[in-house]
């Protein structure tokens, strides 16, 4: 976006140029007059304030991309961007989404696991408070054999043992206090977090209709945003021809020139919101790493899990072996933003 804003507002100071030299001759022929003049070089003046705002906000954005890429400010002095904005619409599958974010958020698998642990820590608390029978069972011989301090000799026969010892030991605190108290912590735990987990779900569900929601503003924006475009640079270029005949004021041509210039940088701000909105949309269902081909190590086994290898069902895939890497987003043969400078209003002489 910002490399096109760029373009746009070099092409308002050129029309405004041409404009502030046409009526520097006219006066020079005395076919103008000085009002015209200082009309034309004010509105050079600020299309001229307006490129380099739109330049500095290039920089910035080139910076922030050399941050991410790892690269030094100094690296490359001009970036060009070669995969071109997606202009196709989204159609979205509502239930489907739901379905990814319910299984791929992050977040969301993190409370999932959680509440798996927590039922496991309530089932570990339910036996802690049941009564404790234990068998017990001692079987045991004299291995002693040799000389005592008085001179007798000890010695064990076989088959001669000293004692065994078979019974059941049967304990229980009086009123389990403990023990139920504990259990009924477990529990509370459990539906805590299983109250989490139904508002995690709900917050995802609306965040993810608020994405749609974006997803259908900006496209159709863009949409109004390129019939204004096509409408303005008819009307710049008309305007312009009137004023060279002399049929119109400047006036016209300057309102001609902001307006193109605006349609142009409104379009292409609408079409990137509609691009960042579509990788937000991935990010929000837990797809974004898959989709470029990333993977964690650990998450290729459900062994890691609470429940180990004999949970079912997992929470998690079992296996997820890496895919070959695939381009996500295919190179281009020219820069991005030429699509927008095709639309290149004519100069009038």
């Amino acid at each position: 976006f910002a490399q096109i804003d760029v373009w746009a507002r070099q092409q308002q100071v050129e029309q405004g140029q041409q404009a502030y030299d046409r009526a520097e001759a006219r006066k020079r022929q005395g076919f103008g007059n000085a009002a015209e003049v200082a009309q034309t070089k004010v509105s050079l003046s600020n299309f001229k304030a307006n490129l380099i705002g739109s330049q500095a906000n290039l920089l910035q954005a080139e910076n922030a991309l050399r941050n991410i890429l790892g690269l030094r400010p100094t690296d490359f002095p001009r970036l060009e961007l070669t995969t071109p904005p997606n202009t196709t619409p989204f159609q979205a599958d509502w239930h489907e989404l739901l379905r990814l974010a319910e299984e791929r958020r992050p977040d969301l698998i993190e409370l999932k696991l959680i509440v798996e642990a927590d039922r496991q820590n309530v089932i570990l608390a339910n036996n802690n408070a049941l009564p404790q029978v234990d068998a017990t069972l001692l079987y045991r011989w004299n291995g002693l054999e040799g000389r005592t301090p008085t001179g007798a000799y000890l010695e064990s026969r076989p088959g001669q043992f000293t004692d065994w010892t078979v019974g059941v030991n049967f304990s229980v605190p009086l009123g389990l206090r403990q023990g139920r108290a504990a259990l009924r912590q477990a529990e509370l735990l459990l539906k805590r977090d299983e109250a989490n987990l139904e508002q995690g779900l709900h917050a995802a569900t609306h965040t993810l209709a608020a994405k749609l929601r974006n997803l259908a503003q900006f496209y159709e924006q863009y949409l109004a945003f390129k019939e204004t475009r096509t409408a303005a640079r008819e009307n710049l270029e008309q305007q312009l021809a009137e004023f060279k005949a002399g049929r119109a004021i400047y006036l016209n041509v300057l309102q001609a020139i902001s307006i193109w210039g605006d349609a142009v940088s409104s379009e292409a701000r609408a079409l990137t919101q509609y691009n960042t909105e579509l990788a937000d949309l991935e990010k929000e269902t837990g797809t974004i790493l898959d989709t470029h081909g990333i993977k964690f190590y650990e998450e290729r086994f459900a062994a890691i899990g609470p429940l180990g290898r004999l949970a079912h069902p997992r929470l998690y895939p079992a296996a997820l072996p890496p895919g070959p890497n695939v381009d996500r987003y295919p190179a281009g043969t020219g820069p991005a933003q030429r699509e927008f400078e095709k639309d290149r209003p004519v100069l009038q002489k």
